[in-house]
């Protein structure tokens, strides 16, 4: 009966220290999951904020290159908004109207040779795009403007291939042979009269009966308000972007 109640006694023992060990593994395996949840909890945050101070650094260049490209485009707008007056009147006088100010013709006919050459500064959006790191941009807003803007980008690359080979086709080769350039730059710049270089306006005659330099002058006038247009939208987007951002970059 002794030598029972032993054995008893005896497994009772090994079944409790088989419980403490079983109880002291199971602690130390939720130990050691708990210390990989934080330890990943931790990464996590870490790359959050990595990835939040990259948003920021991509969002205040985006900014950065957007006020350039509003101050660019009203400089642009300003330009083509006055050219195309120019070029109107040039026209009317084309068609019959007498040149009641020589210097203003004069004027008017060299800037036809001006070109104005609207380059976004989309550095950062591209950089953006090719480095696959779009989705850091969390505001789907601001995404879905900055393609709309590479989409504008586009046709404005586009209207200048255009406009440039009219340019060279039908405006600066007539004025290149009809026009004497040398003796009219003063006046363009402001240095000199028509009437102190002797101009009159048989200097413009020829050239005014040019179908080729009229056509010119009418398909610019054509580009420059529809260039107009498209600055003019580029640049409200590019106004609303950087209102977005602004909002984005106090949170």
């Amino acid at each position: 009966m002794i030598k029972f109640f032993r054995k008893i006694r005896q497994k009772m023992l090994i079944e409790s220290k088989f419980s403490k060990y079983l109880l002291y593994a199971i602690g130390e395996i939720v130990l050691v999951v708990i210390g990989i949840l934080i330890a990943l909890q931790i990464n996590n945050s870490n790359n959050k904020k990595i990835e939040t101070q990259r948003e920021f650094k991509y969002l205040t260049n985006i900014k950065l290159d957007l006020k350039k490209d509003v101050e660019n485009l009203e400089y642009s707008i300003d330009f083509r908004q006055k050219k195309s007056l120019g070029i109107e009147k040039i026209i009317r006088q084309i068609n019959g109207q007498p040149i009641q100010d020589l210097n203003e013709t004069t004027y008017n006919v060299i800037n036809t040779l001006n070109q104005e050459r609207f380059q976004p500064s989309n550095v950062t959006y591209n950089d953006l795009v090719n480095s696959g790191n779009m989705n850091l941009i969390s505001n789907d807003s601001i995404k879905i403007y900055l393609f709309e803007l590479s989409l504008h980008y586009q046709q404005n690359l586009f209207n200048i291939e255009h406009e440039t080979a009219e340019y060279e086709e039908n405006t600066s080769k007539s004025i290149l042979k009809l026009v004497d350039i040398e003796r009219m730059k003063p006046v363009f710049l402001g240095k000199k009269t028509a009437e102190q270089v002797n101009i009159s306006e048989k200097d413009f005659k020829t050239l005014f009966e040019s179908l080729e330099y009229k056509n010119g002058c009418v398909v610019a006038k054509w580009t420059s308000e529809g260039m107009i247009e498209l600055y003019q939208n580029i640049k409200k987007k590019s106004e609303h972007v950087i209102e977005l951002i602004n909002t984005e970059l106090k949170k």
